[in-house]
Formats: structure tokens, C-alpha cells, sequence
């Protein structure tokens, strides 16, 4: 588990000052690489050893999975940010209609989380096609909420049972 580190704090290995530093890290992922300028670590001239803190293992871990979208062609948290409002949704009311767990959106939006594939590609359906998710909001209907609707059927007796025409007969 990852230690904050600050200027000065003693070496974990040997005890010696460290040295805050910021430089450009590179990361590669499927053969593609990412510069990551201002890359904070800690750095022992004793040790000739770099020690990376919490803050900087948490803030790069979210640009590195947007990478990683990026690359696997998924959505970013940006892009999934986008198509959540254009839909008048919230975090949790998109998460409790689509799946993906309690909080789902806001773990997806803050790249806390890569999103699945499937949900990858209800998303992309859902932007193209927002008229697409009334659907799956008249199946899974928010908490509080009531829908009022009214449908005429016609129907007939037929050897004491009563049938809805739903279409043609089979006979």
C-alpha cells in the first residue's frame, strides 16, 4: 500500500532525506505510450531509489485508465460524463436504470473504474439513439416515481374465456 510522502520525510529503505521531485513518467499500454509531465515522486540520492506517494499514485491511476480506454476504444470519463447529462440523468438514477452496481456512473466519471464492454456499448446505442431509453425506463422504474398509463384492449368472450386480441388469431 502506497505511503504520502513529503519533502524531507526519511528514506523507508534507509532513513536518508527525500527529495521531492517532478518529472515526466512514461507509461506504455498495448504498445502505445503515455507522457505523464509533473509526475510527483520522492526521490533518496542515498538509496538511488524513487518512491511514489498516494496523491500521485491515485491522480495518475485515473489519467492511466482513461488511457487505457483510449486505447482499448472505450468511452472516457468525459465522454461518459457527456452522454449521462444529455440524457437528464443523474449518477445514481443512470446506475440504478442500467446496471453496473450502486454508484456505477460516478465511479466511471471519476475513472475510479473502467467500464465493461457491454456497458461500453449500451452507452454509445444511448447517444446515438436517446429515445432508446424508454425502454428500460418503463421496465425498471426509478424509486418513488409512478407511471400512469391507459391502454384499450378488445376482447370477446370465447367458450367462457375471455381472450385479449393482442394480433392475429392462430388457429
Amino acid at each position: 500500500m502506497a505511503h504520502e510522502f513529503k519533502n524531507g520525510d526519511p528514506c523507508p529503505l534507509c532513513g536518508e532525506p527525500l527529495q521531492e521531485k517532478a518529472v515526466t513518467e512514461t507509461f506504455t499500454y498495448k504498445e502505445r505510450t503515455l507522457e505523464y509531465p509533473n509526475y510527483v515522486v520522492h526521490y533518496c540520492a542515498a538509496c538511488d531509489d524513487t518512491f511514489v506517494g498516494n496523491r500521485t499514485m491515485k491522480e495518475s491511476g485515473r489519467r492511466l485508465r482513461d488511457f487505457y480506454r483510449e486505447v482499448d476504444g472505450l468511452l472516457t470519463a468525459g465522454e461518459i460524463r457527456r452522454i449521462r447529462t444529455k440524457l437528464g440523468y443523474t449518477q445514481d438514477d443512470l446506475s440504478d436504470l442500467l446496471g453496473g452496481g450502486a454508484k456505477a456512473f460516478a465511479r466511471y466519471e471519476n475513472s475510479d473504474v473502467v467500464q465493461s464492454l457491454p456497458m461500453d456499448n449500451l452507452l454509445r446505442i444511448l447517444d446515438s439513439h436517446p429515445q432508446a431509453i424508454a425502454a428500460l425506463e418503463h421496465k425498471h422504474l426509478p424509486k418513488g416515481k409512478v407511471i400512469s398509463t391507459s391502454m384499450v384492449y378488445h376482447t370477446k368472450i370465447e367458450e367462457g374465456r375471455m381472450v385479449a386480441n393482442y394480433g392475429q388469431r392462430k388457429n
